[in-house]
């Protein structure tokens, strides 16, 4: 059977659905975040809400420290990708890594050391270049 551009039966479902909200609208998150109206839709909340889903209130603080971007440093954020964590922070850093923000590197003496994904860098907010460094820190 050929196909006949004439007819008017395969019309494109975005435009046949007048209710599906513009995918560059622009929204806001329960957290205040401007974002497009189409992620709101398919994930219900920014990145940022998602990626740092279930963790707590100095968590990501710790994520900021291991990738250098936490305070006033005149050093690029990105630079370094590693916390060495002890007894006292090994909560946290479970929890970076249940949530896919984190990995664990090798173990030296009682402590442990920690490397940010590039789900880390985007949740601590670094941009391209700095999760370029952050990853190739690693290596």
């Amino acid at each position: 059977m050929m196909y006949d551009l004439a007819r008017t039966e395969r019309i494109h479902r975005a435009i046949a659905d007048e209710t599906a909200p513009m995918s560059h609208e622009r929204k806001a998150c329960a957290c205040g975040t401007q974002v497009t109206a189409r992620q709101l839709a398919q994930h219900g909340k920014c990145e940022h809400c998602r990626l740092t889903a279930g963790l707590e209130e100095g968590d990501l603080d710790k994520l900021r420290h291991m990738l250098g971007a936490a305070g006033n440093s005149s050093a690029k954020p990105g630079f370094r990708n590693h916390y060495l964590c002890g007894v006292q922070d090994r909560a946290a850093m479970e929890r970076l890594v249940g949530a896919g923000l984190a990995v664990p590197g090798e173990a030296l003496l009682a402590s442990q050391y920690y490397h940010a994904t590039r789900d880390g860098c985007r949740a601590a907010g670094l941009d391209r270049s700095g999760i370029a460094r952050a990853l190739e820190a690693v290596l």
